[in-house]
């Protein structure tokens, strides 16, 4: 790691989750971690971009417990995809480092007991370089690699140590049935 390349990030991730916004915080680390992409400093090993067969790839890039965040690169390979999830709550930025990403956001239109029904919102396909934010209760979204050749690489601060989320599961009504997923990393 050079200063100018994660270090660097992690400097400006700890001066930021400092700050007595969430707006500001996710408006800072999102503006930092697309300039630090978009001028190529961000270097990861080559074990942080392999993809996973059949699913998509999560590894731990650096944790801040004093400041209660994380820092996860996720990779995936052509065609992977998350259902709809949450965020378990807590803020995030994804930034996307290699290839392209395509985000679909969901508002959460109605609950009816355990039944769960989203109204589709934005799409978008996200390049290198660019990045989002979630901040609650804005937080429920799909992920996928819309390319069938080339990995998909993208960086993820979170609010807190994400080892958790709900997923959410179609149901023949339309309807959708949560489901806590536990969240582990790749080697």
């Amino acid at each position: 790691m050079s200063k100018t390349g994660v270090t660097e990030l992690i400097a400006l991730i700890d001066a930021a989750v400092q700050k007595n916004d969430v707006s500001e915080t996710v408006n800072a680390i999102k503006a930092d971690l697309c300039r630090l992409i978009r001028q190529g400093q961000i270097e990861l090993q080559p074990a942080f971009i392999q993809p996973v067969e059949g699913r998509y790839a999560r590894r731990l890039l650096h944790r801040n417990a004093e400041l209660g965040y994380s820092v996860v690169v996720m990779t995936w390979g052509p065609g992977q995809a998350t259902p709809i999830h949450d965020h378990a709550g807590m803020w995030c930025v994804e930034g996307v480092w290699g290839g392209s990403i395509n985000v679909q956001q969901y508002d959460l239109s109605k609950r009816d007991g355990e039944r769960f029904f989203f109204t589709k919102q934005n799409s978008y396909e996200a390049g290198v370089g660019s990045a989002g934010c979630l901040i609650p209760p804005y937080e429920y979204h799909s992920i996928s690699n819309p390319c069938d050749s080339n990995p998909a690489v993208s960086l993820h601060i979170y609010g807190g140590d994400m080892i958790s989320c709900n997923i959410f599961e179609e149901q023949a009504d339309g309807s959708y049935r949560e489901v806590c997923r536990p969240l582990g990393f790749d080697n």
